[in-house]
């Protein structure tokens, strides 16, 4: 038996990042940055008003108030995108609209202040009223305020969210040189499965791992390869492993036949097939089986057939290959501290467990509620379909009381 953490340790330790791509920009929400992205101009590239207002020497106002209101003339209108004809000369202002650029003094002193219009006693087409003063640069935006010229705005790994392509587009970088996404070929194995449409007769059941380990590979980001059903024979394993691998895919997953009866086959051939194939049984469940290595060159895993002990050996083994493999950072499932809002016992299992549950956020200032479900055996679906989190488990632990903290992993999407 291995533990958990030495399992995931060995296979990560075989793995390098995938090649990288230029990515247009609109292509690219949810890819990994393969270098770190730097901005070739000052952002702000010049100095700029935050609000429409009046342009404004703080000199000129400082006498200003409700008594003793100053009235200036307007020398210019400044619209964005074009900068003044002139510069500020004292005893004037210019009227001027946000993210224009603030004119130049003509006079050495105090930075240029933007008085809103709102904050004006009264203004017109030819002259502007001021009953209040103004501090020096008041809602001036600065030049290189949010970035520097040559200043990083994101590091490599960064997975580019809305906000990070609005960055990329703020810097004029328009291909942005991302990791390749991870070309996943999947397998479920077994001859009792049948497609999805087919009628149930004795003793078989629909193929659902694929549509499952597809769909859960679409969300992380990666591609999936849907491939057939791999028999309960040798020889349909070792042909159908070999055209996957004709395919180049950066890794291959099965599902089913990797435990110790006479017909799971897949553990055999993957170690005829492969390099370093370790068959494992891990400390932890559901999924103790694990069959791991690579293929060609290619990392392979053989994840359980039960469907929910295949899920969760996703989470815990193939998530971080996936992360390693295109430069990610999250590569671990977020942890959180939860405290039980309802007890419930269960089978004492002697092994690391991970069990389903559904997480709420509790009153403010509190731990989130955690409700563990019900239907925890590894070839149960149902349960699994309400979670959004896996709830960790000490191996001698086998009942969870009302109030207990405990530990949980959240699952993507759910």
């Amino acid at each position: 038996m291995i533990e958990l953490v030495d399992a995931r340790e060995a296979i990560l330790a075989r793995l390098r990042p995938l090649s990288a791509e230029r990515v247009a920009l609109e292509d690219a929400l949810g890819r990994t940055l393969a270098e770190a992205a730097a901005s070739r101009d000052a952002i702000p590239p010049f100095d700029n008003t935050a609000m429409d207002g009046f342009a404004v020497l703080p000199e000129d106002l400082a006498e200003a108030s409700e008594t003793a209101p100053i009235t200036l003339p307007i020398a210019e209108v400044i619209e964005a995108g074009r900068p003044a004809l002139g510069s500020l000369s004292p005893g004037r202002v210019m009227r001027i609209f946000t993210g224009a650029p603030i004119p130049e003094r003509a006079t050495p002193g105090d930075p240029v202040a933007v008085v809103p219009f709102e904050r004006c006693a009264t203004y017109d087409d030819s002259s502007a009223t001021f009953s209040a003063g103004i501090l020096p640069g008041a809602h001036v935006r600065r030049a290189a305020e949010d970035f520097a010229a040559g200043a990083q705005v994101l590091p490599a790994g960064t997975r580019l969210s809305p906000a990070a392509l609005g960055v990329l587009a703020t810097v004029g970088i328009a291909e942005p040189l991302c990791t390749r996404r991870p070309r996943v070929a999947v397998h479920s194995s077994g001859d009792e499965l049948v497609e999805v449409e087919a009628e149930l007769s004795p003793g078989k059941i629909r193929n659902a791992n694929l549509y499952s380990i597809c769909a859960r590979l679409r969300q992380w980001g990666a591609i999936p390869i849907p491939r057939p059903v791999l028999r309960d024979d040798p020889e349909a394993i070792r042909a159908g492993l070999r055209e996957s691998l004709a395919l180049e895919p950066d890794a291959i997953i099965t599902t089913g036949g990797i435990s110790a009866g006479d017909l799971d086959h897949i553990r055999e051939v993957a170690r005829e097939l492969g390099d370093d194939v370790a068959v494992r049984k891990v400390n932890m469940k559901p999924g103790k089986p694990l069959v791991d290595g690579t293929i060609g060159g290619v990392p392979f895993f053989g994840l359980p057939g039960n469907p929910a002990a295949c899920l969760v050996s996703f989470e815990i083994f193939v998530r971080p290959a996936l992360a390693l493999l295109e430069g990610r950072s999250d590569g671990l499932p977020p942890l959180r501290r939860a405290r039980v809002s309802q007890g419930r016992v269960f089978p004492h299992a002697g092994r690391l467990q991970f069990l389903r549950g559904r997480l709420r956020e509790g009153a403010e200032g509190d731990l989130p509620e955690l409700a563990p479900l019900g239907g925890q055996g590894s070839h149960l679906l149902s349960s699994f379909s309400e979670a959004n989190c896996l709830v960790r488990v000490g191996p001698e632990v086998n009942r969870l009381n009302t109030g207990d903290v405990v530990s949980v992993l959240i699952l993507d999407g759910a």
